[in-house]
């Protein structure tokens, strides 16, 4: 086996490598990485180094050189980064290895201007001593890199931040250094910079926008991150802790100290900001305040935040009288910061000071990012309130969660801040927007990625990404990743464990997914861990188990693992119990993960294919139970993805393939899942196979209008496929072709027949666990009592005993149901009670996603409107319901829609539009394979629109005819509305008697409905006969609408 590193050939059991003395890897495999970060690399490279060899000796030209290596790895070590290594000329440098720093990428800006500031320096020397000059290009990008270890001779990072950073290099000229976009973004405010304009970088298919880099303004404090100009959202009981710390301070006119602590954006600075601003005036009893704050560069003396915070306070005081304590101060702490000439000495004065300043009004020392505060301060504050014993002064730290671990005693009274509230949140997001997002209130999952921080929020919404999207913009990325790479190995190891598993995890389930048996991954042991990321706010309790403080961050700690990693913990986790107790779905889904990462390695093998065959399997179950359960958006999700890992003819893919094409069907994607089915049925048929599968996909597309034979009905599919579900056993096929066949007999008025079919669907569908069969089943039953001959009263009796058996916990059921049941009571004169049912139908159907609902529910709506006396409202909703089913292609129901908006029409004497609108149902042509209910309907709109035109023939022919046709239905509404037509015909042709005899007859068959709204019509027709027959007039009795 050769060496990893150098490929020199090992002795077999070496642990060293001979030739170059790195350790052998076990095995054939090679190293893995250790993670992924956000890094940004500098490259630089000395321009027109070969005409500088022809004009320099070479040993004067290595000194040059030299010289020049060591300056610049001086300005790039200063500000916090890392040589990887020199190429010749060149220099790499990587800025966010070892350590991640959240602002490496304004580091490495820095870096590069002083590197061109050094060599100007240098070339003042180099042109006196040996009469040359060095010239140099720079190029930074930021991204994020795999990171290797440095211990084992590996490249501290690679991947395509590397090679676009050498690109921009190249491509800069002398002098000129060029940043890429995502370092200007990461870097902050206050860096100057001009558009280059689009490069076309070798190894890259789109054009980079390119800046150069003039200069960068120092921006300090929370500014460079946040916008203070924004109005202040909650914090109330925070602000009233600190008013309290400062009550405290003037009551008892002795010094106090408090503490504000919260994660990084978690708005500690704003907090205190407003608390001073929202606090009286000096001159009217309020406090005097100065400000000063840590660094992250580490840059200041110990002492200088806190010579800062007295300078601010000194000079919002205004001339103070001079004293020996206060030119003490000028000569050391004010002037750099240091205890000088002595801590003793020095707090006695600072102490001195603050008390004769506190003498007119309290006074507040605010000291911010104490995270990064030394000893040296703490010790001096603690000094310094001792001396302070008698003045009032409130000292005011603010720091990140970090700091309780080094000095614990400062969170036992501390001022916490946790995340805002989701309406808090809502209302920054709108204040951030400056309302651009029309109300559009912001979505769950973006909630809950942000967590309730603040800078968070910010940050995705000034990104220019849609915040729905799945990138974390690079800002926050390198905040989280510093504070995730600040942690000690346990904590950080459990972290990325806890990534893995998303959602919610506990200590046990850690300890079975880390797959070792070392005593420090026991679920005891591990508390301690958890409980120290609980402290750092990166996660928190969630009954007995935990979860991630915001979906960022459990974003940036996965992201920040290696894919190899990530590959092994989702096929570890695919075996937990806990994740197996969650469903399929949960195991497919690591699997899924699993299988992608090793194919995106490059390891095409045996176990990589088990991986995609397990996960194929585990989704396609999923799916199946997602679509019994009645979701039809979940089940979309994960069939279209066990779908896509199924290989061609493997068992399980056409059952997979046949129930998306089933659920796009009923999302109202019709041309997809047609293509779907067809290709199902089509494969099946080309191997001579009518098997189940085969069945399930002729009566699929049966019913969505496209049959597998010539003319094929649904109801003919259904016959022909019902014993080949009966045969195979198969509960769920044998549920739907009973509901087409009772469906069918619904069509032709015919209710009885329709029970008994429909009872044969439920107890299949219950069998097979088919909520949307189940569904669909009942609310058939619903519509047979509403349209059949049982009584109203005594069918909304038995749809209501319907609802409380079979609708908890089932919304597909309480919408079917609802909607028959509304009509039911709007028969009866329930007004309020219809309406009830169809709100809660509505509410059920926007949470199920069906598409069809957009074209019954309105259908059902316009229903009990016109029912309720409330006409005009009905045909907008006809029309929303006809504009629906022409979309999904759903012919029924588009048919339903048309021959109800023209009966309300002709209701309203329009009988011209009820005639356009009959048009699209083919003309006055009542076809044979009509059915018998619609052909009823249909012949007695047309006699009257034949009756308002003149045309007494053809209307007596139709109104008959409909007549006729409606005695052949067991449907007493049926049968009431030709009658009721027939009337109407007749007294439109002047034939009072007949129109007097037909609304009797259909008073009679309204009646025995209980169907309430109908009889009054038929009576106002009757009155309105026997008025024209008493020579009252042709306007006498006339008919109201009810």
């Amino acid at each position: 086996m050769p060496c990893t590193s150098c490929r020199s050939a090992l002795p077999p059991g070496a642990r060293f490598c001979p030739s170059c003395g790195s350790p052998c890897a076990p095995g054939p495999a090679t190293v893995k990485p250790t993670g992924r970060k956000v890094v940004t690399v500098l490259f630089c490279d000395l321009v027109g180094s070969t005409a500088l060899s022809g004009a320099l000796d070479a040993e004067t030209l290595r000194s040059v050189t030299l010289r020049w290596f060591d300056l610049m790895r001086l300005q790039i070590e200063e500000q916090g980064g890392t040589v990887e290594k020199f190429i010749g000329d060149a220099v790499m440098a990587v800025f966010g290895v070892p350590t991640v720093r959240e602002d490496d990428a304004r580091r490495a800006v820095a870096a590069a201007l002083a590197m061109q500031k050094a060599l100007a320096g240098l070339n003042v020397r180099l042109e006196q001593g040996v009469g040359v000059r060095l010239e140099m290009r720079i190029g930074l990008n930021t991204g994020q890199a795999v990171t290797g270890s440095a211990t084992l001779r590996q490249a501290m990072v690679s991947g395509e931040v590397v090679n676009v950073a050498a690109r921009l290099e190249q491509n800069a000229v002398a002098g000129e250094i060029l940043i890429g976009p995502d370092t200007l973004a990461a870097a902050g405010p206050g860096v100057r910079t001009t558009e280059t304009g689009p490069l076309l970088l070798k190894g890259k298919t789109d054009r980079v926008a390119a800046h150069r880099l003039l200069g960068l303004d120092e921006v300090e404090g929370p500014e460079a991150l946040r916008r203070f100009d924004l109005a202040f959202i909650g914090r109330t009981r925070e602000l009233a802790l600190l008013d309290q710390a400062l009550d405290r301070v003037v009551r008892t006119r002795g010094a106090g100290l408090v503490v504000v602590g919260g994660e990084a954006g978690q708005g500690k600075t704003r907090l205190v900001r407003e608390w001073l601003h929202r606090a009286p005036a000096p001159t009217a009893g309020g406090p005097r305040h100065g400000v000063g704050h840590f660094r992250a560069r580490g840059e200041q003396p110990s002492l200088g935040p806190l010579a800062e915070a007295v300078a601010d306070l000194l000079e919002s005081a205004g001339p103070v009288v001079p004293s020996p304590e206060l030119d003490l101060l000028h000569q050391g702490l004010l002037l750099d910061g240091t205890p000088n000439p002595s801590p003793a000495d020095t707090c006695a004065a600072l102490a001195k000071v603050l008390a004769g300043l506190s003498a007119a009004e309290p006074v507040v020392l605010v000291i911010d990012d104490c995270q990064w505060a030394a000893q040296p301060l703490f010790d001096t504050l603690d000094r310094l309130l001792r001396a302070l014993a008698d003045a009032a002064v409130l000292i005011v730290l603010l720091t990140r969660p970090q700091l309780f671990d080094v000095r614990p005693e400062l969170a036992l009274d501390a001022v916490l801040l946790g995340g805002l509230s989701d309406d808090e949140a809502q209302l920054l997001a709108a204040e951030l927007t400056g309302g651009a997002t029309d109300g559009e209130p912001l979505g769950p999952r973006v909630l809950a990625r942000v967590g309730g921080n603040p800078l968070h929020l910010e940050q995705l919404l000034v990104a220019g990404d849609p915040v729905d999207a799945d990138r974390v913009p690079l800002p926050l990325q390198a905040l989280i990743g510093a504070r995730i790479d600040a942690l000690d190995p346990p904590e950080h190891r459990a972290l990325g464990l806890a990534s893995v598993l998303g959602g919610d995890f506990t200590a046990d389930e850690l300890t079975a997914l880390a797959g070792q048996p070392a005593p420090e991954w026991t679920g005891a042991a591990l508390h301690p861990v958890l409980h120290r990321l609980v402290r750092h706010r990166l996660i928190r309790p969630d009954g007995g188990a935990f979860r991630f403080a915001g979906g960022l961050i459990q974003e940036v700690v996965y992201t920040s693992q290696s894919k190899q990693d990530r590959a092994d913990q989702h096929e570890e986790a695919a075996r937990l119990d806990s994740v197996r107790r969650r469903g399929s779905a949960a195991v497919g889904g690591h699997l899924e993960q699993a299988y992608r990462y090793r194919v995106e390695l490059g390891a095409q093998d045996a176990h990589t294919d088990g991986l995609r065959r397990r996960a194929a399997d585990a989704l396609a179950e999923a799916g199946r139970l997602a679509l019994a359960h009645a979701d039809p958006v979940w089940a979309a999700d994960v069939l279209s993805r066990a779908t896509a890992r199924y290989a061609a003819g493997e068992p399980g893919s056409t059952a997979t393939r046949r129930r998306l094409g089933q659920t796009l069907l009923d999302l109202g994607r019709g041309t997809e899942g047609r293509a779907l089915l067809e290709e199902v049925l089509a494969e099946a048929r080309a191997g001579g196979d009518e098997d189940v599968e085969t069945a399930h996909a002729r009566l699929a597309l049966a019913s969505a209008g496209r049959s597998a034979g010539p003319g094929e009905s649904p109801a003919e599919a259904a016959g022909a496929t019902l014993p080949v579900f009966a045969a195979a056993g198969d509960h769920l096929g044998q549920a739907k072709a009973c509901l087409r066949l009772a469906q069918r007999a619904q069509e032709q008025g015919r209710h009885r027949p329709a029970e008994g079919l429909l009872a044969d669907a439920l107890e299949h569908a219950v069998r097979a666990d088919a909520e949307p069969e189940r569904a669909a089943a009942l609310g058939a039953m619903g519509v047979s009592l509403w349209r059949g001959p049982q009584p109203v009263e005594a069918a909304a009796a038995r749809c209501r005993e319907l609802l409380a058996d079979q609708g908890p916990g089932r919304r597909a059921v309480r919408l079917t149901l609802n909607c028959p049941l509304a009509v039911l009571l709007a028969l009866h004169d329930d007004r309020d009670g219809a309406l009830a049912c169809l709100a809660e139908a509505e509410q059920l159907a926007k949470r199920l996603g069906y598409a069809e609902a957009d074209a019954f529910l309105p259908i059902f709506t316009a229903t009990v409107a016109d029912l309720t006396g409330r006409r005009e409202e009905a045909l907008p909703s006809l029309e929303r319901a006809a504009t629906a089913a022409r979309e999904l292609g759903a012919t029924a129901l588009l048919r339903s829609a048309l021959a109800d908006a023209a009966r309300i029409r002709l209701d309203l004497d329009d009988w011209r539009t009820a005639r356009d609108t009959l048009a699209e149902l083919d003309g006055e042509r009542a076809g044979p394979a009509r059915p018998r209910a619609e052909s009823a309907d249909l012949d007695g709109l047309r006699a009257r629109i034949a009756a308002a035109r003149g045309q007494a023939a053809t209307a007596t022919r139709l109104a008959a005819r409909a007549l006729a046709t409606a005695d052949r239905t067991d449907s007493p509404i049926v049968q009431g509305t030709a009658a009721l037509d027939m009337a109407r015909t007749a007294l439109a042709l002047e034939r009072p008697a007949d129109a007097a005899a037909a609304a009797a007859r259909a008073r009679r068959r309204f009646a025995a409905k209980g169907h309430l709204p109908a009889v009054r019509q038929a009576e106002a027709v009757v009155a309105r006969c026997h008025g024209l027959t008493s020579g009252h007039g042709p306007g006498a009795g006339k008919e109201t609408p009810r």
